[in-house]
C-alpha cells in the first residue's frame, strides 16, 4: 500500500516539473511588443462604424494584410515596377541581390517595428515583400514627379482614380513599412544626377497633390533623416505639425465647447485662418480663427489613421485627436456646416450630410484623456458664460441686422432721449419756480 502511495507521489512530481517546464518555455524573456513598434493592427473598438477606413482597397503593402485574395491583381503591377525600376538604372546597386542584402542585414529590426511577429512568415518571405513593396513604393512615387517616366500601357496612371486610392493606402496605418527600408532603397536607386533629390521631396510632392493639400512647402523638414520619421503615415503627421504656430502644452482637464450655432448667439465670430496651419486653431477677444479644412474623399480615412496612430505610439501627442474633438464639439448639424462652408473654413468636395455624419466618426470610441486645446476649451467656455455677451448678440441680432430696424432702434432712443430732458427740464422748472 505504502509503495503505491509512493509511486503516485512520484507521478505527480513528474507530472508537476514537466508543466513547469512548459510554462517556462512559454514565458517571454522581453515584451511581446519592441519599443520600436510604431506600425499596428487597429483595435476592433477603433474601426467602429467604418472599418473600410482601416483596410487598403487596391494595394497591400507589408504583412498585415500581405496576400489578402481582392488585392491580388496588385501584385503583378508591383513586379512590373520592380522590373522597370531595375532595367532604368541597371547598375551594381541597383540589382536584386544588391536590394536583398541590404534588406536582409535590418530585417530583425523591421520586424520589430510591426505589433504582431509574423513567425510564420520565414526570413526569405519577409526580406522579399520588403523589397517588393519598397520598390513599388518608390517607383509609384517617382512617377507621380516625373510625368515621363509614366508608360502608356501603365493602368495606374490611365486610369483616374487609381492614383488617389494607391495614395490613400499608403496612409494606412495597417499598410505601412519601417521609413528606413524606403531610405535605403532609395539611395541604391540614385544617380548622380538625382543628388539633390530625397526620399522625402518625392513623398512630400505626391502628399501635397493627393493627401492634404498645401501651398507652402516645409524645406526644413525635408532635410531631416528618415530616423525623425517612423513611415510614411507618420512622416505626413510630421509634415502638417511643422506648420503650427503655436506650440500647445495638452492638458487633461479640458470641457467640450458649444457648438458652432450656440455660439453664434452667444456673439462669438468666426474668421478663417492660414490653410497651412491645419492646426493652428485660436481663440481671442470672442473671435475664433479656424484654418480651412479640404473635405474630400479621402479626409475620413486620413484622419482616422493619424488618430489611430495617436492613440497606439505612445512616443506620440494627441494633436489630431485633439482637433478632430474640437471639430466634432463644433459641428453639431447641417446649419453648422452651412455657416463655416459660407465663411470658407470648411471647403467640401461632398454631400453636407455627409460630412456631418464624417465629422462625428472622427471621434467615435477614442480614448482620449489629453487635449492640446484645453486652454482654448477654457476660454470658448468662459466667454460664452458671460450673459452680456448673449444679450449684446441678441440687440445686434434682433435690433441691428439691417438699416431699417437700426434706424428705428435710434429713433426711439432719440424720442426716449427727448422725453426723458422735457420730463427733467419740467420737474427742474417746478423747484425752481418754488
Amino acid at each position: 500500500m505504502a509503495d503505491s502511495n509512493g509511486s503516485n507521489e512520484t507521478s505527480i512530481d513528474i507530472r508537476d516539473e514537466s508543466m513547469v517546464s512548459s510554462m517556462q518555455q512559454k514565458l517571454r524573456k522581453k515584451s511581446p511588443t519592441s519599443s520600436h513598434c510604431s506600425i499596428f493592427r487597429v483595435h476592433k473598438r477603433l474601426r467602429k462604424p467604418n472599418e473600410k477606413v482601416f483596410t487598403p482597397q487596391l494595394v497591400s503593402i507589408g504583412p498585415f494584410h500581405h496576400g489578402t485574395k481582392e488585392l491580388q491583381p496588385m501584385e503583378e503591377i508591383k513586379q512590373w515596377y520592380l522590373h522597370g525600376l531595375l532595367n532604368r538604372r541597371p547598375t551594381k546597386e541597383t540589382s536584386l541581390e544588391c536590394f536583398v542584402e541590404v534588406i536582409g542585414s535590418v530585417e530583425e529590426g523591421c520586424r520589430e517595428c510591426y505589433s504582431e511577429n509574423f513567425s510564420s512568415c520565414t526570413r526569405e518571405k519577409f526580406i522579399e515583400m520588403m523589397v517588393v513593396d519598397g520598390c513599388f513604393t518608390i517607383e509609384f512615387f517617382c512617377k507621380v514627379m516625373e510625368a515621363v517616366l509614366r508608360e502608356k500601357e501603365d493602368p495606374v496612371f490611365t486610369t483616374s482614380w487609381m492614383v488617389w486610392e494607391i495614395v490613400s493606402d499608403l496612409l494606412l496605418l495597417e499598410n505601412q513599412l519601417p521609413l528606413c527600408v524606403l531610405d535605403l532603397l532609395f539611395n541604391l536607386t540614385k544617380t548622380n544626377d538625382d543628388e539633390g533629390d530625397s526620399l522625402l521631396n518625392l513623398v512630400a510632392f505626391s502628399f501635397n497633390l493627393y493627401a492634404l493639400p498645401m501651398t507652402r512647402d516645409c524645406p526644413d523638414l525635408r532635410k531631416t533623416p528618415y530616423s525623425d520619421h517612423k513611415h510614411l503615415l507618420d512622416f505626413l503627421r510630421n509634415y502638417l505639425l511643422c506648420f503650427r504656430g503655436i506650440q500647445r502644452v495638452p492638458h487633461e482637464t479640458w470641457d467640450p465647447i458649444p457648438s458652432v450655432t450656440e455660439l453664434l448667439q452667444a456673439g462669438v465670430k468666426f474668421k478663417t485662418g492660414d490653410a497651412n496651419n491645419l492646426l493652428d486653431v485660436t481663440f481671442k477677444d470672442g473671435v475664433m480663427i479656424i484654418p480651412q479644412v479640404t473635405i474630400r474623399e479621402n479626409t475620413e480615412s486620413l484622419f482616422r489613421n493619424l488618430i489611430a496612430f495617436e492613440q497606439f505610439d505612445p512616443s506620440t501627442s494627441y494633436e489630431f485627436t485633439s482637433f478632430a474633438v474640437l471639430l466634432d464639439n463644433l459641428i453639431n448639424s447641417s446649419s453648422d456646416i452651412v455657416f463655416l462652408r459660407q465663411q470658407g473654413i470648411l471647403q467640401i468636395f461632398s454631400r453636407t450630410e455627409d460630412t456631418e455624419h464624417l465629422i462625428n466618426r472622427l471621434c467615435k470610441d477614442k480614448w482620449f484623456f489629453v487635449s492640446s486645446y484645453a486652454k482654448l476649451h477654457k476660454e470658448v467656455n468662459a466667454y460664452y458664460n458671460r450673459r452680456r455677451h448673449r444679450w449684446q448678440a441678441i440687440l445686434k441680432r434682433d435690433y441691428f441686422n439691417n438699416p431699417w430696424t437700426s434706424m428705428s432702434v435710434v429713433a426711439a432712443s432719440l424720442i426716449l432721449g427727448l422725453t426723458l430732458l422735457q420730463t427733467m427740464y419740467t420737474v427742474l422748472s417746478y423747484y425752481v419756480r418754488r
